[in-house]
């Protein structure tokens, strides 16, 4: 029963152990990967920061440029314009063989805005490319404030277009919002409220993805007074693979395992998904990108455990954690409970192991019941020390006699003890005790100077069924045996 109750208890105490350590290590993980989440998402943010501040700046080279040769009539030869089809004109834009060395412009009729505009995007990009080899690789273009041109960075998005299935040319005043002045735009410094003029999401004829673009503004620099009026729109593209690579490098290309990313549109409520089960989020981080974009993200706890190698670690170590809790805390418990059965003095056990011996199986044992002769001769004469220390000697013998994992040895009263032989016949019994009774005669106890004789009474007797009867006829033959010495 005793041991029932303690392998219950350590195993309630183990698990409650192991949940709570588990839990705190997966705890701990779990903060360091949000700690890491956001470090990541911090760098995606200033990564999207710097490419819409890089569109102002072009954009506003592109404004100047295009001031400069259009008064300085530096503007090229209308000539440059090849019709595409018979609606449209453009300078490098067969669709079938562009040349990716320059940017593509097509437009509904050959003008010299849209001339301009070509010699003064090639010239910046051109001067972009030289000082930052690679920036103008991206879905960059420029769009005619009266949607009369487009210019493409990259002259291979412009293969798909066609001014009779554009959306953006048909009704460009639904995709972009009316400018601000130019002064307030150049000297606004709070980006994310410059941002405002990013567009809702939309599909890419491009790549066919959900996206939505940056907007910046060419303003018309040609006025006594520079007001609001514009030439055209700079737009950056970000679509959803451009956005999503974005990402993966923002984590060094090692997305941690659980993360959800989603760029909201905080007007419309619109989102796209970017990284892992983005629906449903009841609890997420949120990181603004402007007053328009903002990117929510989270880990789920499930796939964070099921795919995080720390995670997982702590959660195969959790069974080895739970033994080994288990074991330690069972024997600890024994350990307590044998504190309550053994006696301090002797280190034998004391009378109370008698209730638990009496429900175990006892066929085949013996017992065997010891005396100290004459032991309050020795307590009066030489005082309690001496005694104890007779006594300590008696039980020393006893114990040394014995199989420590078998058999029991325990003090029942001051002077007396019994030892409990499992597995043995009298025989064994009487050996024991002869031998025991041999020990403790030929020990040489001296106590200040003199030696005083020691020796023990005896008697045994097999369990046959009863431990008390047994007990009693070993107590008879003991006692008989200690009749016949006096």
């Amino acid at each position: 029963m005793q041991d029932k109750l303690r392998n219950r208890q350590a195993l309630l105490v183990s698990g409650l152990i192991t949940l709570v350590f588990t839990s705190l290590f997966l705890f701990i993980i779990y903060e360091q990967r949000m700690a890491a989440a956001s470090e990541g998402v911090s760098r995606l943010q200033a990564h999207m920061l710097d490419i819409f501040n890089d569109n102002e700046l072009i954009a506003d080279a592109i404004g100047e440029r295009y001031y400069h040769i259009k008064t300085g009539e530096q503007c090229g030869v209308m000539a440059q314009f090849v019709p595409r089809n018979k609606d449209e004109w453009g300078i490098n834009a067969d669709p079938k063989r562009v040349h990716s060395a320059t940017g593509t412009i097509i437009a509904q009729q050959p003008s010299h805005n849209a001339l301009c505009m070509y010699a003064a995007a090639e010239f910046i990009r051109g001067m972009v490319n030289e000082l930052n080899p690679g920036s103008f690789d991206a879905h960059r273009y420029i769009i005619a404030s009266n949607s009369d041109y487009f210019y493409w960075f990259m002259a291979s998005d412009s293969r798909n277009f066609s001014f009779s299935d554009s959306e953006m040319a048909m009704d460009i005043t639904h995709f972009f919002y009316p400018p601000v002045d130019f002064y307030t735009r150049l000297l606004q410094k709070n980006v994310k409220n410059k941002a405002l003029s990013s567009t809702n999401f939309y599909t890419d004829k491009i790549t066919g993805e959900k996206a939505y673009s940056v907007v910046s503004y060419i303003y018309d620099l040609s006025g006594k007074e520079i007001s609001d009026q514009i030439v055209a729109y700079l737009v950056y593209d970000h679509s959803k693979p451009e956005l999503k690579e974005a990402l993966a490098e923002a984590f060094d290309n090692q997305i941690l395992p659980g993360l959800n990313v989603e760029l909201v549109n905080l007007t419309n409520k619109e989102s796209l998904c970017l990284s892992g089960k983005c629906a449903g989020q009841s609890s997420y981080l949120v990181r603004n990108f402007s007053e328009k974009y903002a990117l929510h993200y989270s880990i789920s706890l499930g796939r964070f455990m099921a795919r995080d190698t720390q995670a997982g670690i702590v959660i195969l170590l959790a069974p080895f954690f739970f033994i080994i809790i288990t074991f330690s805390l069972k024997s600890w418990l024994n350990e307590s409970d044998l504190k309550v059965y053994i006696d301090t003095l002797t280190s034998c056990f004391n009378r109370r192991i008698l209730d638990i011996i009496k429900r175990r199986d006892l066929s085949h044992c013996s017992v065997v019941l010891l005396d100290c002769n004459k032991f309050k001769a020795v307590n009066d004469t030489w005082g309690h020390a001496a005694g104890d220390r007779a006594l300590q000697i008696i039980a020393n013998r006893m114990l040394s006699n014995t199989r420590t994992s078998h058999d029991l040895v325990i003090r029942t009263g001051g002077d007396e003890f019994m030892i409990l032989l499992f597995r043995s016949q009298a025989s064994d019994a009487v050996a024991i005790a002869e031998r025991i009774s041999g020990q403790v005669t030929s020990h040489v106890f001296v106590v200040e100077g003199n030696t005083i004789p020691l020796s023990v009474s005896w008697g045994i007797a097999e369990v046959k069924g009863d431990l008390d009867a047994a007990i009693q006829n070993a107590d008879t033959a003991m006692y008989k045996m200690k009749q016949a010495r006096e």
